[in-house]
This record gives structure tokens, sequence and C-alpha cells, in this order.
């Protein structure tokens, strides 16, 4: 993975749409997104949204902080706001990694596979932000207790989880969206995480089936996707006005 996705002027949103639609490939793709009621709070779990630095906070407590609302009455906004908390939840724990690379016993190979995931997720990540707005965007901040960035089992475990999170979120959450451009681009950004999460298990047991251990991805519901969402996240996120009908996929959730 060589792709440079960081450096390229930003676009506008009807700009970043066009280049979706015309994307013919994972590096074409990746190239674009680079430019571009009742609530129901989680009982039990509970610095700055998606620094690109490990300075900021490491171990927070999960559900310590204010509450972070999502309210899917705004609909396909909803899903994105979901959506663009996981990539912060990403972006920041692979920036960590990265900024840890110094006193790990990572690779220099497999450094080079984790700092190009990083700049992926800042990709789709700033993708969000631009396509959700200002007015809209929800600010997370992201907390990984217990995660030794500097020991190499410690991250590639964390790291096929939470890739294994996100596409189960947006495996799920995507049946409720209603505009074929923004369900296009989700399809896109879940399908990278699923070549990342591969990735990841390559390096943990290289060229062994364990790349792709299952036939099918998980699929979940929201408040599903929520609740373990919250483990990373110092916020109390809450979600309103649930859908309650929800399509189960191939693997029925538990």
């Amino acid at each position: 993975m060589t792709d440079d996705i960081s450096r390229d002027p930003p676009m506008d949103i009807d700009e970043t749409f066009a280049g979706l639609r015309a994307a013919s490939s994972r590096r074409e793709f990746l190239r674009v997104v680079g430019l571009g009621a009742t609530i129901a709070f989680l009982p039990g779990l509970v610095a700055a949204c998606g620094s690109d630095t490990a300075t900021g906070p490491s171990n927070e407590v999960p559900g310590s902080g204010e509450p972070l609302l999502i309210d899917f009455e705004s609909g396909d906004v909803a899903v994105l706001q979901l959506a663009s908390i996981m990539e912060q939840i990403e972006a920041d724990f692979y920036s960590r990694v990265v900024a840890a690379f110094a006193t790990s016993n990572i690779t220099a190979a497999e450094q080079a596979v984790l700092t190009e995931i990083r700049d992926h997720e800042l990709a789709h990540r700033a993708f969000l932000d631009g396509t959700i707005g200002a007015d809209a965007a929800r600010s997370a901040t992201p907390t990984f207790r217990g995660v030794n960035f500097a020991d190499r089992a410690a991250v590639l475990t964390a790291a096929s989880a939470i890739e294994d999170l996100g596409i189960a979120m947006y495996n799920g959450a995507a049946q409720y969206l209603t505009a074929p451009d923004t369900l296009l681009a989700i399809a896109k950004i879940v399908s990278v995480e699923g070549r990342h999460v591969s990735a990841i298990l390559d390096l943990v047991e290289s060229k062994s089936a364990r790349f792709s251990p299952t036939a099918a991805d998980d699929l979940w519901r929201p408040t599903t996707s929520a609740k373990t969402m919250q483990s990373y996240l110092v916020d109390k996120l809450g979600l309103a006005n649930i859908p309650t009908t929800f399509v189960e996929g191939p693997k029925v959730e538990a």
C-alpha cells in the first residue's frame, strides 16, 4: 500500500461525490476521499477529537465525559454522524500507534502497513466531516484503556477488534441510508475497512487463512454498534429515535 492521500487540495462535496462515482479502484477511491424522541444512553458504559498525534489522553474512563447524541430523525445525517464517530476512533487509534513506533517492537515493514492504514482512516474521517458539515458534526474523544501502543501483539489485537467493529457498524447502518451517492460512498469505505482487517490478520499469522476467517462479516444494529463503540469513547454516546426495523445479514446478530 503506497497511496499518498493527504497532500492534494480539498474538493467540494459535489466534486467529491463525482469522484467517488468515477473511482474504479481502491487506490483511486482513497485518493478521492483524501480530498476532501426517546434518548437511549448506553447504561454501565460509558482531548481533541480525532487527534493526529498520540499526545492526547489515552486512558480516560469510557463514558465519563459529556453526552454525545445522535438523533435518527435526521435520516442519512445520523448514519454519517455515527460513521464519523467510528472514523474518529480509528484515526485516533492508528495515529497513536504510529506515534509510538520509536519505542515499539513493531517491525519496519509492519510500520509501513499501519502508517498507510492510518492515512486511510484520516482520509475517511476528513471526507465524512466534510460531507456532514460543521453544523451537524459530532466531535468525539476516543480512549484506549489498557492498550500498550509499544507492544506489537497488543496493537494488532486492538486494531483487528476496532476494524471489525467499524465493518459491522457500516454494514448494519447502511440499510437506513436513502441517498444513492451516500450509500455508494459508505460502501466504498467499508470495502477499504475490510481490506484493513485482512492486512492486519495477515500480520498476525502470515500466509494463512487467518486473513479471512469467516464467510461473511458481521452486520449490527446501531444500538449494538454504539454499545461497543462506547468502550472507546470518553463521551456518553446516546441514540435517539432509533429505527425499529432491521434487516439481518448472513450472520444473525447475537
